[in-house]
């Protein structure tokens, strides 16, 4: 156990990098998780963190967290340094630096269900309710194009609650490698089909764009279908995320009767 007594302390200027910066989290493979939540969320997965950070208040009310057989990667800090790098409003006291888990390359055969390709969703709020409804949802994978929202920043991991670390996540996917691999392929638009009327593939990727530019020409060109939310009272589209669980719920429905 190390105890930190310098806002210079080049762990800290790491964190605050890795925090800020998206290159540098991506080129690094690093990414921070904050909070006893997630800390544990991950460890049921992984068991094992690069470094652990704890505010000395935290230390004296919880010391279980820091005394797990990991004390040479554990990290004391005064509190008020801890609020510095903290980004949530009430800081709890515990954060950890982790690897980022890899989907490098895709499986040789994907499995019956449902995934999701997400174009251009750039919000990570709407990207982290997405995953978390995802893994509710039992989806097999998740893609995302280049343009989306880095599904492992501090933000998206929060509103997903860690359930990245339990869904297959592929990043800056193009659509067009998926095509050989036996998926339909079903894009949500305003002018499609109503989705309560329409019979999924056991395979299928729905494609969903962002709430201001939709999907692309090119993602409708591939599509099989196009399937739409029926809607009153002159609104005339939903939160990405809202789509997304109203869908999958369908698909959910269509082969659990």
């Amino acid at each position: 156990m190390q105890f930190i007594t310098s806002k210079d302390n080049s762990r800290l200027k790491e964190l605050r990098k890795v925090q800020h910066n998206k290159s540098y989290r991506q080129e690094n493979n690093l990414t921070i998780i904050e909070g006893p939540h997630l800390l544990e969320a991950y460890l049921n997965e992984k068991n094992d963190f690069l470094a652990l950070f704890c505010s000395e208040s935290f230390n004296k009310n919880y010391p279980e967290y820091c005394k797990k057989g990991w004390e040479e990667r554990i990290y004391i800090l005064p509190d008020n340094f801890f609020n510095d790098i903290s980004e949530l409003k009430t800081p709890i006291g515990i954060l950890a630096l982790i690897e980022i888990p890899q989907n490098d390359s895709y499986p040789n055969h994907f499995h019956d269900g449902m995934y999701l390709f997400l174009d251009k969703v750039q919000d990570p709020g709407n990207l982290g309710t997405i995953l978390r409804t995802s893994q509710a949802l039992g989806h097999k994978g998740i893609f995302l194009s280049e343009q989306c929202a880095d599904p492992w920043s501090p933000k998206t991991l929060r509103a997903s609650q860690g359930f990245q670390f339990q869904l297959p996540i592929y990043q800056n996917v193009d659509i067009s490698n998926l095509i050989s691999h036996g998926f339909s392929f079903v894009v949500a638009d305003l002018n499609g089909q109503s989705v309560f009327d329409y019979n999924f593939s056991h395979k299928t990727i729905l494609i969903l764009g962002s709430e201001g530019q939709g999907v692309t020409t090119k993602l409708k060109d591939i599509a099989h279908d196009e399937i739409s939310l029926p809607m009153m009272n002159n609104v005339e589209s939903l939160n990405v995320a809202v789509s997304a669980a109203i869908i999958g719920y369908q698909f959910l429905n269509q082969f659990n009767r």
